[in-house]
């Protein structure tokens, strides 16, 4: 019987699909999967201890990667256990393994690139050469290929949230992730990079078949919160004969409401028909900006304002309330057109408005753009991420304190149209600690109110994640 362990660390109280999954590959293999829940350096240190893995796992995401080497550095002065870091940053910024006490890097999907890493170490053979790893040896890095995607998604092992019990994490509302990839090239985001990198090795969007949805769905629901189920994906508009099926079917085995994520352009009159029929709770929209010139010339989103217009006529029609995403803050962009993605919202009769300030990323198309045009340094680089991306700014050039105060009144100024004017010269304010309060207070409300959650569940999940922002 194989005694080999993995020991995942994660440093946010939230559902990680690729945590899930990897839980139930390792021990449909015949593993051991260990998961702490931790950004506690002494607490770490000591679980190491008590667990003894083989080998120690985190999915690294690139707003936290200053944290994560920290604390892969505190590790490594204690125990001499092989680092594996995953997830989207080592993937797309692979030279991530020239940190010092970081031994292997997993590229992509990673389901079963680890499955192959632990049979290697439990029978103490090589795994300098397993397809999507990149392994540090005697002052050597092997940089091994990508393995084709996964194809059928079938073929991935039925997700297992059962890592996460007796954990904050299950306060959540049930969440499923039906679709991998994206088909759209917006300029702040990777997924361009990422298709790029996976070019020739099998279709990039996929998604599982009608019945293993359902089961997907029925792992959620065994764990999570009474709430609303989350369709965890942007593009279920795509197939619309599918995701009929799945929402038909899903009608079948629960009669709790869902919450679909969708783009502006897939929200199609018969896409609102089909999510009409199954009880959707509610839907969320990127806007993004209501600048037209915004949207085309920096955030590579084509559509124009009358769509978004369109869009939320036909949601209304149909009773189902919507969530935008906006940004505010984006290099370039004017006061005018910051207040320009407030009315586009106003006009749309948007329930629930939710904006952040732009944080860039190092290797998109914003960021070279915002290096170009002066509202970066040209050496900017993951270290000079802000810590929240709800109140701070990385860019120069711009009025850091007014975009703050336009964020803290961006939701009120939507649901309260009436008192426009007011917020208005309450942006030309200096920043203060009623203005914060007030913003976290409509901004809890109105999340906790779209995903319909529970109100002590979701104090839990506000506690366990108080630390990020």
């Amino acid at each position: 019987m194989p005694k080999t362990k993995i020991l995942m660390i994660q440093l946010q109280n939230a559902p990680y699909f690729g945590t899930a999954y990897l839980n139930s590959a390792v021990k449909a293999a015949g593993y051991k999967f260990g998961l702490l829940l931790s950004n506690q350096t002494s607490e770490i240190i000591t679980h190491i201890a008590k667990e003894k893995p083989n080998i120690i796992g985190i999915s690294c995401m690139s707003c936290f990667v200053k944290e994560t080497i920290q604390i892969c550095d505190s590790i490594k002065k204690v125990y001499d256990i092989p680092i594996v870091l995953g997830g989207p940053h080592p993937t797309l910024f692979p030279d991530i393994i020239n940190e010092k006490s970081i031994d292997i890097i997993c590229r992509g999907e990673g389901e079963f690139a680890t499955v192959d890493l632990l049979a290697a170490i439990d029978k103490k053979k090589s795994y300098l050469h397993i397809k999507n790893l990149w392994v540090k040896s005697k002052n050597k890095i092997y940089k091994n290929p990508l393995r084709p995607l996964v194809n059928p998604l079938d073929k991935v092992p039925l997700i297992d949230w059962s890592c996460y019990k007796n954990t904050a994490v299950l306060h959540n509302a049930p969440t499923v992730s039906l679709i991998r990839g994206c088909p759209f090239n917006c300029s702040y985001c990777f997924n361009q990079t990422t298709r790029q990198l996976y070019q020739g090795l099998g279709p990039y969007i996929r998604h599982f078949s009608v019945e293993r949805s359902i089961k997907e769905i029925k792992a959620a629901l065994k764990y999570f919160s009474h709430s609303p189920l989350i369709f965890n994906s942007d593009t279920y508009g795509i197939d619309l004969p599918w995701m009929d099926k799945v929402l038909k079917a899903y009608s079948k085995i629960t009669d709790l409401p869902f919450v679909l994520i969708l783009r502006p352009e897939l929200v199609t009159q018969e896409c609102v028909n089909i999510i009409a029929k199954y009880k959707c709770y509610s839907v969320a929209i990127g806007v993004e900006s209501g600048s037209p010139r915004m949207r085309h010339e920096i955030l590579n989103r084509h559509y124009q304002n009358q769509l978004l217009l369109d869009v939320a006529k036909r949601l209304h029609k149909k009773n189902i309330k919507f969530r935008t995403y906006n940004m505010i803050g984006l290099p370039t962009e004017t006061e005018k057109e910051m207040w320009q993605t407030i009315d586009i919202n106003i006009k749309m009769k948007t329930d629930f408005p939710r904006a952040a300030i732009f944080t860039p990323f190092p290797g998109t198309k914003i960021v070279d753009l915002a290096i170009d045009k002066g509202y970066l340094k040209s050496n900017f680089s993951f270290n000079d991420l802000p810590d929240t991306i709800l109140d701070r700014s990385v860019l120069k050039k711009i009025d850091r304190a007014k975009i703050q105060n336009t964020l803290f009144f961006f939701q009120s100024a939507i649901i309260f149209p009436q008192f426009r004017n007011l917020f208005k010269k309450l942006i030309n304010i200096k920043p203060n600690i009623l203005f914060r309060l007030w913003f976290y207070f409509i901004y809890a409300h109105l999340h906790r109110t779209f995903e319909n959650r529970k109100l002590l569940d979701y104090l839990r999940y506000l506690y366990a994640n108080r630390h990020y922002r």
